[in-house]
This record gives C-alpha cells, structure tokens and sequence, in this order.
C-alpha cells in the first residue's frame, strides 16, 4: 500500500506523521472518507467542497483542492482496487503542545484500503 502524506506518495511501512501534529495532540483536524470503485473516486467534486468547508469552520487555512485531487489521483493509481474507501485527513500540521498551532502549515494524508462489496440483500425478521 502506497499512502500520501504531505506532498508524496510513500509505502505504508514508510508514511509517517509527527506525534506533534495537531490533529494527533488535539484533534484539530478533518477527513472526508471517498469510495472507489474501478479507479473512480465517488462524488470527489463534493467531498473536497465540504473539507473546504469543514477546514474553514476550524479556523484552517483553506486546502489546495488540486494538491488534494493530485493526491487522490496518485493514491488511487498506486492502490488498484475495485472497490475502495479513501480516507482524506487534513490536519492542523506540526503545532507545540497546547492550543496554539504551528507556522509549518497544515498536514494531508491520503490512503487507499480495499473493501469487499457487501451483499445485494439480506434476510430481515419483524416482530410484533
């Protein structure tokens, strides 16, 4: 699995995210989570307007939707599924400990993990 994280693809075993990332010392961050299917992320146009929204009502310097949509696409060519979920997490980047953010600017991680298709239908039972 190759996973992007702030500005290039790396191997799984390789993509690191500081223990002084805001949004791992407190919360300050968002995601979005984008199903895939056959390479084609769903709704992408969508999801990435409300991780705008979402980063603007945090006080977050707004994302670079196309630093974004490049990451998708790399993550997504680098992890043929045929059908996936893609987690987007936008973050308040590399802050001191405490409230206040950083000056380094705001992390992005984009992953890539295969899911199975769930079946069609299901067997339900009603009581009185």
């Amino acid at each position: 699995m190759r996973i992007w994280v702030n500005g290039e693809l790396r191997a799984a075993d390789d993509a690191r995210v500081s223990v002084l990332d805001h949004g791992l010392t407190v919360g300050d961050g968002i995601f979005e989570t984008v199903r895939t299917a056959d390479g084609r992320p769903f709704a992408l146009t969508r999801h990435l307007e409300r991780l705008a929204r979402s980063a603007r009502g945090l006080g977050l310097p707004e994302p670079d939707l196309d630093e974004v949509r490049r990451a998708c696409d790399a993550v997504i060519e680098a992890n043929p599924a045929p059908l996936g979920r893609m987690r987007i997490t936008y973050t308040g980047g590399i802050s001191p400990l405490g409230s206040d953010r950083g000056t380094d600017g705001p992390g992005l991680v984009v992953a890539l993990g295969e899911v199975e298709r769930r079946p069609d239908t299901t067997a339900v039972v009603t009581v009185p």
